[in-house]
């Protein structure tokens, strides 16, 4: 893994957050405006960086398998994080409710929203492609392991499992019936889809700019004491093991690259929405998306370099 080859990306995702940070402190941003970018984000720029992976992206079993591998991986890496997330919560004494919130913010992390962007800026089409499939085992274990964590009473139900039917994944499954029917769409709808996941960087960083803007107006944003562990796990403990995981595997180098990014990514920036509706707790979410994401700029280089002196 090239070191060097991050740190151009994550500079340019800094400035674009620090650029959202100011439009949030000279503008009045609403909740309907944040859902607004959101959405665009969710349902127009991910899948069509999922999509640009697919028509740019050289058709072959291998592929096929890879996208399989790393989707099998990634349920894997995410339920191992929400274990550690709750082992290590018990171990410095949060109570049992509180271990779920933190196994929640530790052990699952913005592969969408940051991780899908950041790999197609670095590695190209297939980079986007490779961390779609990372990204849609963490969407399933989120709507399902994570979901039936935090509620004290689960009951499996069908309205769950339609959490999963969403645009980035309806992506996912056509862009792998574009790789298997080997479909190549007209010139205009491959300049017209390029345009729009190019959206999705600036989109994502202008977004998470506000957040930090609108955590640190708050009374006691700074308070972080209860999120030192699961941070702390997320974006340096679970990566390392990762690392010495994968270091052992015979995986392509771009998908160890891939793997690795996609672990190092921060909280995801749902956690305040579920833990709102779950939990009633959604003040530990915002600050855990928040506080990480503000970490990753630093940490998630230093990941990396960790990286490439093994593969």
């Amino acid at each position: 893994m090239v070191f060097l080859s991050i740190l151009g990306p994550m500079f340019i995702m800094a400035v674009i957050s620090v650029i959202g940070y100011i439009i949030a402190k000279t503008n009045e941003i609403t909740e309907e405006s944040k859902q607004l970018l959101i959405s665009i984000m969710l349902n127009v720029a991910i899948p069509c960086i999922i999509l640009d992976g697919a028509f740019k992206t050289k058709v072959g079993k291998e592929l096929i398998s890879q996208l399989l591998i790393i989707f099998i991986f990634s349920i894997i890496i995410s339920l191992l994080g929400l274990l550690l997330g709750w082992i290590f919560a018990r171990i410095f004494n949060h109570s049992p409710s509180n271990a779920k919130k933190m196994a929640l913010i530790a052990g699952l992390g913005n592969t969408g929203f940051i991780g899908i962007p950041l790999c197609a800026a670095i590695f190209g089409p297939k980079g986007a492609l490779l961390a779609a499939a990372f990204d849609t085992g963490v969407g399933i274990i989120l709507f399902t392991v994570a979901i039936a964590l935090l509620q004290e009473n689960y009951q499996f139900s069908l309205a769950s499992l339609k959490q999963l039917m969403n645009p980035p994944v309806i992506s996912i499954v056509l862009a792998l019936f574009v790789i298997i029917a080997d479909i190549q769409p007209p010139e205009i709808i491959k300049q017209l889809n390029g345009m729009l996941a190019s959206l999705a960087t600036p989109l994502a960083m202008i977004y998470i700019g506000i957040l930090i803007r609108m955590m640190l107006k708050q009374k006691g944003a700074m308070s972080i004491s209860r999120l030192t562990v699961p941070i702390v796990l997320k974006l340096l403990i679970l990566p390392i093991l990762t690392i010495m995981l994968v270091a052992f595997i015979n995986f392509s180098l771009l998908m160890k690259q891939v793997i690795i990014i996609q672990v190092a990514m921060p909280t995801m920036t749902l956690a305040p929405v579920l833990l709102a509706r779950y939990t009633q707790d959604e003040e530990i979410g915002a600050k855990a998306a928040v506080y990480s994401t503000i970490c990753a700029i630093l940490t998630v280089p230093f990941i990396v370099f960790l990286g490439s002196k093994l593969f």
